[in-house]
Formats: structure tokens, sequence, C-alpha cells
């Protein structure tokens, strides 16, 4: 991986506008032309962090999605800092809004709650364990479209995901109180099932309905 220098870094974020910072720092900056710069701090303890690069984890979602028509970030540069070590990516983001703001504008809205259970069928159909996934996470596009982002902590499967699986992520998405009651649960369900085989849609009708708020 690239090393710059933390000058060259301090440079960078001056250059922008921090979207997102915790108590190490700049999380998210908004750089020129529709760029953004996501930084990874590395834990002083032993992790595994040490040894994998979650910057490019990022990067490396960013193509195995693309691969499977999924639509994400576009990947400009992968580089770190020495010391301290910060890993960072650089890309281009989506345009659009996250679904969470379109539906609380339009909450219970049966067409594009439909269209969302649509869309978690095609990531699981893709083999995408998102463990982050919720209505925050995902933009719709101008054309209507979906796309995610916040793409660091998932496994992409070479398979489609197992029952199991499904069930767990269910739970992922339906975390937020806020979030279920914007959701229309009947038609989220009814555009899951859609390509989904009969044998299965009595599990997954009860793995959604049991999936419940716990934050």
């Amino acid at each position: 991986m690239k090393v710059i220098e933390n000058h060259e870094f301090e440079k960078l974020i001056n250059s922008g506008k921090v979207i997102e910072e915790d108590l190490r720092g700049p999380k998210i900056v908004l750089l020129a032309e529709d760029r953004y710069l996501k930084i990874f701090y590395h834990k002083s303890t032993f992790s595994m962090t040490t040894l994998q690069s979650r910057a490019k984890q990022f990067a490396n979602h960013a193509v195995k999605l693309k691969k499977r028509g999924i639509t994400t970030a576009g990947i400009l540069d992968v580089f770190r800092t020495k010391d301290p070590r910060r890993d960072c990516v650089c890309y281009h983001g989506i345009p659009g809004n996250t679904l969470r703001d379109v539906l609380s504008q339009r909450p219970q809205d049966k067409l594009l709650s439909r269209q969302l259970g649509r869309y978690i069928a095609q990531l699981h159909n893709a083999g995408v364990m998102f463990s982050s996934l919720h209505i925050g996470n995902i933009i719709q596009l101008a054309d209507g479209s979906m796309g995610l982002i916040d793409i660091a902590d998932m496994r992409i499967n070479i398979f489609t995901l197992y029952s199991r699986q499904r069930k767990r992520n269910f739970q992922h998405i339906f975390r937020y109180q806020q979030d279920r009651e914007c959701i229309h649960l009947e038609e989220f369900e009814a555009g899951y099932l859609e390509d989904i085989a009969t044998s299965k849609h009595a599990f997954y009708q009860s793995a959604i309905r049991s999936a419940q708020p716990t934050i």
C-alpha cells in the first residue's frame, strides 16, 4: 500500500470538510470534485486490523459489489500514513439520499418498502452479508434505484446466503425502532419473497416478522 507523509495527510484533510469525526480525529472528509476520504485508525493493542487494512477491505468490497451489479462507491486511491498509522481510502460517493431520509418523509410508503424488500433479496442472493446493513446505509439514486455506502463491515460469499444468515441479517436491518416504523412490513416482505422459492416463504416471513428493534 502506498505510504504518504503526515504533512501530506494534514494538507489533504485541511483542503476538505470534515463530516464525521471522533476523539481520534476525522473519520470522513468531503474533498473537492465529490470525492470522499475515509480514515481507519489502528488500535494501540494487537488485533486483526494490525494485519489487515480496512481501507483495502473497503476497496475490495467495492470491486466485488460492482461485479455483482450492485451500485456502490467508486474507488480512486488507497494509502496509509506511517506514524501514527492511519489507513485511508479515497472514493467517489453515490449521488442521492439515504433511504432513511426518504422514508422519514414518506413513512410506510408501500412501493418503496416493496422495492427495499427486492433490494435486500438481491444482496442476499449475491452472497452479501452486511453486518452494518440498515436504511441509513442504502442510497436512493436519482433514477430510483438503490446503492450501498459504508461498506467496510461485510463479507461477500461466492454463493447465495444461507437461510440462517438471512435471518440474522433481518435483525440488522430492523434493529432501529425508527427504521422499522417507517417501513411497510407487509410490502417489504412481499418484495423480498418475489424471487424466493415458495418452499422458503414461511421461514422468511417468520424471520422478517420476528426481527425486533434493539435501539
